[in-house]
């Protein structure tokens, strides 16, 4: 009885243990997501030109030029690897269910963009299988969206 008790005792303990080291960790993933996202912030608003090659190459991409549209995709992919980012921390439940759907909504507004579909065929290929289905799957480009259309 004494050795039953000293059981789910232990249990208890470590299922308290569990939770607070995912309570931790949850908290450690939102704080390095707001820190990317005030790194990338800082980034685009560091000078009006890469402001600038930002939102028009996301609101009329075909009006930048082959130097300024290159320049768009490497601050285009890197926002869009800060949501890769959010991807799998919310795949492993790190990430608090309000920071997902926070996330998701950003997301959901980057591949209705203008700019979406020429940037994910030229950079589809370099991002994982997962994460490509996922975001091919939001963007209505994946089979199974095409059957649902």
């Amino acid at each position: 009885m004494l050795g039953a008790v000293a059981t789910v005792s232990t249990l208890a303990y470590l299922a308290l243990q569990i939770r607070q080291a995912n309570k931790v960790a949850r908290f450690s993933a939102a704080t390095v997501r707001a820190e990317r996202w005030m790194q990338l912030s800082a980034f685009l608003s560091q000078s009006p030109e890469v402001n600038r090659v930002f939102w028009k190459g996301l609101q009329t991409p075909d009006q930048l030029d082959e130097t300024e549209y290159h320049y768009f995709e490497a601050i285009f992919s890197a926002v869009l690897s800060s949501y890769q980012g959010s991807f799998y921390l919310q795949r492993e439940d790190a990430l608090f269910v309000a920071e997902w759907e926070s996330a998701l909504k950003n997301i959901s507004w980057m591949v209705a963009a203008p700019c979406f579909a020429r940037f994910w065929a030229n950079w589809k290929g370099s991002y994982p299988d997962d994460f490509v289905a996922f975001i091919d799957d939001l963007s209505g480009q994946s089979p199974d969206a095409a059957s649902k259309g």
